[in-house]
């Protein structure tokens, strides 16, 4: 009895995991983006102080849009930074980059302790919905084991003398940039 809530308790682990996973890329993405800032000329002062704000779209504009040169075909770098915010909003039609700036925003202020819950939070919420798709608490679980790999992880039990297996993989792009799939069957 109590199938479902035993093997919840047991999979909270994986979303877990995964949220520490995916604070530590934001980390180290905005360690990247310090490191260039320490590069001379990179940062954007403004009325003799660093405007950290403007430093960041900066950042993301000089190292990650990219124009189409029609004399070579193919993509490249800007090799310098806009005087106008019209040439530089250009770069927000790309949704991927608009996140990855609006990554390294959240970034500068406290934010770690609210992302992890809500990145839980929701996570927890797709998980459980997966797992309720094949088993409820009038079932039985054995044998719960949860294994973390490099793009997700999943959970496997014994319910009811079937096999249970569930696992989450990561979601790419700016609109699943908080979203694990999860997968399940029972056989």
């Amino acid at each position: 009895m109590k199938a479902l809530l035993e093997i919840q308790n047991e999979a909270k682990v994986i979303v877990e995991q995964l949220a520490e996973r995916q604070i530590n890329g934001m980390k180290e993405r905005y360690n990247q983006f310090q490191e260039w800032m320490k590069i001379e000329g990179n940062m954007v002062i403004d009325r003799d102080r660093v405007d950290e704000y403007e430093s960041i779209n900066k950042y993301i504009y000089m190292t990650q849009y990219k124009n189409w040169n029609h004399g070579l075909q193919q993509y490249e770098l800007p090799t310098h930074y806009p005087d106008n915010r019209r040439e530089r909003r250009e770069m927000f039609r790309n949704k991927d980059l608009a996140y990855a700036t609006q990554e390294l925003h959240m970034q500068r202020g406290n934010w770690e302790s609210n992302y992890r819950n809500e990145f839980i939070g929701q996570n927890m919420v797709k998980l459980n919905r997966a797992l309720a798709k094949h088993i409820d608490d009038n079932m039985t679980a054995s044998n719960i084991r949860v294994n973390v790999g490099g793009d997700g992880a999943e959970v496997l039990a014994d319910v009811d003398g079937k096999l249970f297996k569930t696992f989450g993989t990561l979601c790419g792009g700016w609109v699943q940039c908080l979203h694990y799939r999860y997968r399940s069957s029972l056989k």
